[in-house]
Order: C-alpha cells, then structure tokens, then sequence
C-alpha cells in the first residue's frame, strides 16, 4: 500500500520494540482500516513481512532490529539482556543515536496524513508530527508511563509509597513523580537538541517526552482493570482499553496439531512463556519450570524461542510439552495457572483467559504489570532472579491451591472480555481530526 495518500484518510502510526509494542498498534490499525481510513504502520524493516501479511501500509523507520543488533555484535538475546540488565541501554543504544533518522523516515510517511500516532517511545513521530503541524496522539501501553502519585509505579524498585493513604503520602508521591518526570526529560536532552534544530519552541519536563499541547489526546490502549482513572491524570487521557491482536507471522485460527492433541490427552496444563524478546537464552528458567511443575504432579506447556525448541525439548518427560511461538489467545484458556513475564500485552491475555496468573518480571515495566496483577487478586509475583524449580514450585503451589485466585481471575476475565480499545481509541482519533466513520473505498 503506498503512503503517500492526501485526501484525509491517511492515518500514521509509529511504534517501537518487541511484539507487545506492536500488536496493540496493530489492532488499532485495523479498527481505523473498519471506518475507512488508511493506516500506515511506521517500525522497524524487520517487521514489514507481518505488517504487510496484514493487509496494511507500511513504512520502513530506522533502526532496524537486525541493523542494531549487527552494530552492537549481539544477537536478539544479547539485546534483550543488555536492556533487562543496564538501565538506560535501551535509550542510550537504540532510540537516542537514531533520533534524526528515525525523524526523517517519519516525516517522510507523514506527508499527506490525516494524523499521526505515536507510541510513547517514539520521540521522533512526535517531532515530525509537531513539525508537519498534523494532530499528535500519544500512545501508552503501560500503566507505568502514567506515573500517577495516586496510583503510583509498583514493584520492588518503586521509590513511591504505593498506597499512598496520607496528605503526607500524597506530597511525598507528588514530589517524587515531579522529580522522576524531570530527571527523564534531562536524559532526554537528545529529544531537546533535535527539536533546536528543527527550529521547534524550547520543552521541558512532561512536555518534552509527550509532545506537550500539540498533542490532541494521550491514548491508554490498556484496562482501567490495570490503570484506574486518577485525579492526576492528564486531563486529555483516553483509557480505551486493552486491545487484543496477537497474530504474528502465521495466522492459523488454530492450535498446531502436536499441541492441540497434549492439551487433549490430559488435564488443563501450566503455560509458561517469557513472550517475545526476553524469551531467548533462557533454557534453565524453562528447565526450573518445568521441573516445578513435575513436583506438583502438574502437566506443563513451556512456550520458547523457536530456534531453542529442539535443545529444551530433547528427554522431557511426557507430562512435558515444548512449543515455540504460540498465539495466547489460542492457548491461555486452556491453562490451569499462566506463568508469565509480566509484558502488557501478556498480562491483558491472561486476564481475558481467566486463568490464576504467576508474573516473573524480568526488566522494565513488567514489575509494576506484575504488582497490578497481584493486587487484583488474580495472582502471584515472583521476581526473575528468584526463580528456581523450589520456588517456583512453593509459589505455583500456592496459586493453584487458593481457590480465590481462579475466582478473581474469572471476574476479571468477565470485564476485559467486553474492552475493545481499538474501536474506542479509533473512535476518539476520528472525532478529535473532525472525522465522522467514512464509507471504506471500494
């Protein structure tokens, strides 16, 4: 599809990262393309195949996964736990360095659309957005880039007091996410030299990371199950809801038959997976697992990098199934517990399934997604540095044997089973550009 339509209907969207930055963008694509626009999805080269296999524009925006993985002699797992290890590598190694490029190849999109849509890393979009004078709408995936002091970042790392009960609790938090917003938009400095050169007004704090008043609404493609609505807000915050598109590179509606036949021959299985990029080089996380889960006398689906599959699975015993990339929605329902990595995109899954869920939080937001998730009642955290086949089995032993879990995960499976945050966020974008649902061209 070319992405050089001006006649209104070319909506842009630019997003950044593994698969659960991309599907939520992808739904939503698909959720303007059911109202007649024309969506032009803007990522990495390394996904066009999918993008295209969907029907949809796309737009090539450097860096591109296999470029960056080449420059800094790692392969995907070597990426992947630079990330998890070293705070700041992700900004420092693959977003800032390419500030400029990726602004050219999003502005080069851009031309002739209707709006633009950014994913809350993609600093450039914002840039050609405000550059280009088209509607801005900030995208968000986490809760945690919300950073409300009412609500604050969970998980053992947080510095906020997480409930905070007290005026005195409430400044402390106030004060604390002023400063952390700030100590951002300093790292960020890149984002600010880039914007003197394209002769753009001077932004600080919150502004210089969201694109501050050009945007026309911050898009919270999540569930207010995970994300309540705050007094603090921002005041053009949009929960649309969890979105739920996990098609990758096949698009079977169907299990693979080996799967299909395991999952039959017994009782419902712990699905374990660590999604799609911290996946790979973790052999003894899956053998841990799966070990558990033989103490238990449980059956276990162990979800892994497919280049990996062959190695994990040599010697299993039967109660043991190895598979590669699988779509959750396919298999999550037919789980007796999740054990998973904690990734939005995996938490909205789980809660639509309805399954007692384990979070293992690797790196990033995935420890606040796993506080949110235990806090609804619907599971357990363990971090990932203390995951053993011992403690894994103490913590799924006690998930599966406290029957309030499955019954929370059930209530909460019955309310994010009625979000479509795409159709609600694709809504607002057509409102707010002056758009009522067009007729899709013949």
């Amino acid at each position: 599809m070319k992405t050089d339509m001006g006649d209104g209907r070319k909506i842009v969207i630019a997003t950044f990262g593994s698969l659960g930055d991309l599907n939520p963008y992808v739904a939503l694509a698909h959720a303007l393309k059911r109202i007649g626009f024309l969506p032009v999805l803007a990522t990495s080269a390394f996904y066009r195949d999918w993008i295209e296999s969907e029907g949809l524009g796309f737009a090539a925006v450097r860096p591109d996964i296999d470029a960056l993985a080449e420059r800094l002699g790692l392969d995907m797992g070597g990426l992947a736990d630079r990330v998890a290890r070293e705070d700041g590598f992700m900004f420092r190694e693959l977003i800032f360095p390419y500030l400029r490029q990726s602004f050219e190849d999003v502005a080069a999109a851009s031309e002739g659309a209707a709006a633009v849509v950014a994913h809350s890393l993609c600093f450039s979009a914002k840039l050609a957005a405000e550059r280009l004078s088209l509607p801005l709408f900030d995208g968000v995936v986490s809760p945690l880039f919300l950073l409300s002091a009412y609500d604050p970042p969970l998980g053992a790392r947080s510095r906020f007091v997480a409930e905070p009960r007290s005026a005195v609790a409430l400044a402390y938090n106030k004060a604390m996410a002023f400063a952390l917003t700030h100590f951002l938009a300093w790292q960020g400095r890149p984002i600010a030299r880039l914007r003197r050169e394209l002769g753009l007004p001077l932004r600080r704090g919150r502004d210089l990371l969201t694109g501050g008043p050009t945007a026309q609404a911050t898009l919270g493609l999540l569930s207010p199950l995970l994300a309540p609505p705050q007094p603090d807000h921002p005041a053009d915050l949009f929960i649309a809801g969890h979105t739920f598109h996990d098609r990758f590179t096949d698009a079977a509606e169907g299990l693979p038959d080996a799967l299909a036949a395991f999952l039959a021959a017994g009782e419902p299985p712990i699905i374990v997976t660590l999604g799609s990029f911290v996946v790979r080089g973790r052999a003894e996380f899956y053998r841990a697992a799966g070990e558990a889960a033989q103490r238990l006398s449980r059956r276990a689906v162990l979800l892994v990098a497919d280049e990996e599959r062959e190695a994990l699975a040599a010697g299993l015993p039967p109660q043991l199934f190895v598979a590669g990339h699988v779509r959750h929605s396919l298999i999550f329902p037919r789980a007796a517990a999740i054990v998973h990595h904690g990734g939005s995109g995996t938490c909205g899954q789980a809660l639509r399934a309805g399954r007692p869920q384990l979070v293992v939080p690797v790196f990033g937001d995935q420890d606040d997604n796993a506080a949110r998730v235990e806090r609804l009642g619907v599971g357990r955290l363990l971090p990932y540095e203390r995951c053993s086949a011992e403690s894994l089995e103490r913590e799924l032993g006690a998930l599966l044997a406290d029957e309030r879990h499955a019954g929370r995960a059930g209530e909460a499976a019955a309310r994010i089973g009625g979000e479509d945050g795409a159709a609600a966020a694709a809504a607002i974008i057509a409102a707010r550009i002056g758009c009522a649902a067009i007729a899709v061209e013949a």
